[in-house]
């Protein structure tokens, strides 16, 4: 009975919730949802209609309240999208300005799971739609495309099982007057309830949050430096506006592609989802500094609001704070105002950070990025005390992925979090250093935080899916995909994580789109960009688009031949032989494993954990794909769990779907 013990489930909807099992099924299909997002979740629905506050929610889940607003919001944003709310669904978490959240919906709780009815209605599976898609709302992350839904598996479709038809025997019966009464006042009031409900006014959408897009300023001169500084600016600007309680904005990459193109006002709204832009420029003139902006509305142009800002160069931190709250303001938004205060650096310095973090960012010639390091390293001696600086540098001793830098890295990583404990690039760099000690408890807490304290961030984001892809968390590094995608729909790599990660789950129709649009978004062939379509083509059966793209592959790639010649024997296996034999010629000049190891009939085990073992961060997430099941069977690869450290932290912190424990191992699908 559902009074009897405690009630441990929950339901409202497609969604059911198992509160001791801290699991969350959404249309019949189970969701994963990091922890702390399940607290909040699970604690809004056993009051449902109840503000909560900022500081209720984090007293109830964190036990205390020093945690930073972007912490709360993004654990707020997880679960929304893992209840599937979008443009034109039900919203069940509502923000209420000033105060909290308040969850609204009508729940059922039982005792039991069987005591739950059968059939509640499907929900549909939400994605992003693919470059080539339009989305039925501004920047909403979570709509389907009728492609991507066409050419998928349909999931949630329940099919419903007619009832045998048997002739009923008739049956006589009488009603007394009280019944027959009874019966006419039922199916007045029932009339009377549909009438109102016809005739009622329906409840408002709830609209979804605003999304922004930050252009680059224009740079008055031709100064290339100029251009540089304000590059920079507009990308600082970006981060402080990223604070404003219920804004989205687009990332900067996007939105200098965006001003690369010329897009309008309509082309804005249209490919970046946005429905709000800034644009305006920025004038040098000795110590003074002139920054004109103007806040549009897309798609329609409208000026929402304008204003010049006059100020001394040493006062740009301070400038960046005042745009952020008039544009705050102007959308009836709210700014955080609880920010570490950071002492203000020279200039000078500054304008020599935007510099060098452009460089390191974009990555030009060797030469450049080698007389950048030693700027950089000539910089942090200048500039002890900014904190931006020592993150940088140890972001580039940290990624060199070369034995002993990390001795290098920690040092400065640990100066700039004693400055700025929210320091993005300190917080990555200590995440990477323990994710490359196999210390993945460390590695996630890290990179976590990180993505807590700058939830907009799409660089973030998909570094977090893809070290959560390569533990096998492939659900939840899709959801961090389809974020970082949201707010860097023009950017290569946000495009590439998304349809790269859409491909390991095995949704290979629906990555086609964002793999056949990175051409165009490379700009230059790119060997990462064919190896990524020729195995969307394979795992597709296409063999002929295989093999088309393995011909069109850059003559200067090394590998063309092995593709040409793997694109040939797949579609006649009696040339395997001599793909084969080229595979092993390559592959004896290489100091490295080759992935098409994995391509091949009857993949080398150990030989493939050995190249997993090494090309981990780069290609982690290709362990879990469904057609190297081979490769995960067997005590050799339990062991391959056990010594990189995955059991460990699967014990800790729960288990991958695809993989249940097995002794002391592990069995994976």
């Amino acid at each position: 009975m559902e009074g009897e013990g405690r009630l441990r489930y929950i339901a409202f909807d497609a969604v059911e919730i198992d509160l001791d099992g801290r699991r969350l099924s959404v249309g019949g299909r189970d969701v994963a949802l990091e922890p702390k997002a399940f607290d909040v979740l699970a604690l809004l629905v056993q009051a449902p209609g109840k503000a909560f506050s900022r500081d209720d929610i984090l007293d109830a889940v964190w036990g205390h309240r020093h945690v930073t607003p972007g912490v709360l919001n993004r654990v707020v944003t997880l679960v929304r999208h893992a209840l599937g709310e979008n443009a034109g669904s039900t919203h069940y978490i509502h923000t209420l300005h000033g105060v909290g959240y308040r969850f609204d919906g009508v729940v059922r709780r039982y005792a039991q799971r069987d005591a739950m009815p059968e059939g509640l209605a499907a929900a549909p599976v939400v994605a992003s739609a693919p470059p080539s898609a339009a989305a039925s709302e501004p920047g909403d992350p979570s709509v389907v495309s009728p492609a991507a839904a066409g050419a998928g598996e349909r999931v949630g479709d329940a099919p419903t099982a007619a009832a045998p038809s048997v002739p009923a025997k008739p049956r006589r019966w009488s009603a007394s007057p009280a019944l027959w009464l009874l019966a006419a006042t039922l199916v007045v009031v029932a009339i009377g309830t549909l009438l109102w409900r016809w005739t009622s006014p329906a409840k408002p959408a709830v609209a979804p949050p605003p999304t922004l897009v930050v252009l680059p300023l224009r740079a008055i001169g031709n100064d290339k430096n100029e251009a540089i500084f304000a590059d920079g600016l507009s990308e600082e600007l970006t981060t402080e506006l990223a604070r404003v309680d219920g804004l989205r904005l687009i990332a900067s990459v996007s939105a200098a592609r965006a001003r690369e193109l010329g897009f309008d006002a309509t082309q804005l709204a249209e490919r970046l989802h946005v429905n709000y832009a800034i644009e305006g420029s920025l004038r040098e003139s000795g110590d003074a500094l002139r920054i004109d902006l103007r806040l549009i509305d897309t798609p329609s142009g409208r000026l929402v609001w304008a204003q010049s800002y006059d100020r001394q160069t040493k006062d740009v931190f301070g400038v960046q704070q005042d745009i952020a709250q008039a544009v705050a303001s102007a959308m009836a938004l709210h700014l955080p105002l609880d920010r570490v205060a950071v002492k203000p650096p020279d200039p000078a310095v500054f304008r020599e950070y935007l510099r060098l973090r452009h460089i390191f960012l974009t990555r030009p010639g060797d030469a450049d990025y080698a007389k950048a390091e030693v700027a950089l390293n000539a910089l942090a001696a200048r500039a002890p005390d900014f904190a931006p600086v020592h993150g940088l540098l140890a972001l580039n001793l940290a990624t060199h992925f070369e034995p002993g830098r990390e001795q290098e890295a920690l040092p400065e990583a640990t100066r700039a979090l004693r400055i700025d404990p929210d320091n993005m690039y300190a917080h990555a760099v200590l995440g990477e250093l323990a994710c490359q000690r196999d210390e993945w408890n460390d590695c996630m807490k890290e990179l976590r935080t990180t993505l807590a304290r700058n939830p907009t961030d799409p660089v973030m984001n998909s570094l977090v899916g893809m070290r959560l892809a390569g533990l096998g968390y492939g659900e939840e590094a899709l959801r961090l995909a389809q974020v970082g995608y949201a707010m860097d729909p023009l950017s290569y790599w946000a495009v590439a994580n998304l349809g790269a990660q859409l491909d390991t789950l095995g949704r290979h129709a629906e990555a086609r789109p964002y793999l056949d649009a990175l051409p165009g978004l490379a700009g230059k062939p790119n060997a990462l960009t064919d190896e990524l379509r020729w195995r969307n083509a394979v795992w597709r059966k296409d063999l002929a688009g295989a093999r088309d793209i393995a011909a069109h592959m850059p003559d200067d790639f090394a590998q063309k031949p092995l593709y040409v010649a793997f694109s040939a024997a797949l579609a006649d296996s009696s040339l395997w032989p001599q793909a084969l034999a080229k595979l092993h010629a390559a592959q004896q000049t290489s100091d490295t494993l080759l992935l098409l190891q994995l391509q091949v009939p009857q993949p080398d085990q150990a030989m493939a954990l050995r190249f997993f073992g090494n090309n981990w961060f780069f290609y982690g997430r290709l362990l879990w794909v469904r057609e190297y099941a081979a490769i995960r069977q067997g005590p050799a690869f339990s062991d391959f769990l056990r010594r990189t450290k995955m059991l460990a932290y699967w014990n800790a912190n729960g288990w991958p779907p695809q993989c249940k424990p097995d002794g002391a191992g592990a069995r994976c699908e």
